[in-house]
């Protein structure tokens, strides 16, 4: 038995805590329960993570290690019901369907070398892949880099129609946030989930709108929802679809 999962199981009976380097700390008798550390929590609390497919315990403090392993226990019918009912994973395997852009498309991997590529026409990620393992790594910065053009171009647009600079867009993957906007030295830099690019573009172009409206208003008042549906009219819609949909996006490239 590893040294963490000892000392997890030392601890439920009563041992000694973990230490704070060990953090995140699996849980040794359900995988899918990962503790994390937070000093900024100020209780045992219960965080859903769709992109992982796995539930965060949040510990405010060592002390509170126990309490946050009998609170998880308590809530593993909930657990339960929370996972079983997210969509069902997009794996990046060869022969599978993910979401690209709102639709299905299959993934290929040619024998031989080439650079990856989309195919529209028949709906298809071509990705070359020397072998199985970088696949999947391999898929994930097609998408990024497709992400980051759709992105980085729809940024530009909303940001000019505002006579707003933005000096620097990034791509991660973020799994609480579609996006997030600062201003620094009078320019925008805006970060955004390469996930979008799983979604229909106009959802996209959205996000990218909500962003640069940031820009003029930080905060999510009626002043700021006044800027972001000049920007883009839909975007009652747009946000009922992100609410509806957003555990579709999440699915891609999970693998359980």
């Amino acid at each position: 038995m590893s040294g963490v999962l000892s000392k997890l199981k030392r601890n439920s009976s009563g041992g000694a805590k973990p230490d704070k380097a060990e953090f995140p700390l699996r849980d040794s008798a359900d995988p899918r329960i990962l503790y994390v550390l937070s000093n900024r929590a100020r209780r045992v609390s219960l965080k859903v993570k769709a992109a992982e497919r796995q539930v965060h315990v949040i510990v405010p403090n060592l002390r509170a290690f126990a309490q946050a392993q009998a609170f998880a226990q308590t809530q593993r019918d909930w657990i339960d019901v929370q996972l079983e009912g997210l969509p069902p994973p997009q794996p990046f395997v060869p022969g599978e369907d993910i979401l690209f852009q709102g639709d299905l498309y299959r993934l290929v991997s040619p024998p031989g070398k080439g650079r990856a590529k989309i195919d529209r026409a028949g709906r298809r990620i071509i990705v070359p892949s020397p072998d199985p393992e970088s696949f999947a790594g391999r898929v994930r910065r097609l998408l990024i880099r497709e992400a980051r053009a759709e992105l980085e171009a729809a940024t530009h647009h909303y940001a000019s129609e505002l006579g707003k600079r933005v000096g620097k867009v990034s791509v991660r993957d973020q799994a609480s946030r579609w996006g997030s906007a600062i201003t620094r030295q009078g320019e925008g830099h805006i970060s955004y989930s390469w996930r979008l690019i799983c979604a229909p573009p106009d959802i996209l172009e959205y996000v990218c709108a909500h962003e640069c409206a940031h820009l003029v208003e930080a905060n999510h008042s009626a002043a700021f929802w006044a800027v972001c549906e000049q920007l883009f009219p839909e975007t009652k819609r747009a946000k009922r679809w992100l609410t509806k949909h957003g555990g579709d996006l999440h699915a891609v490239g999970a693998d359980v």
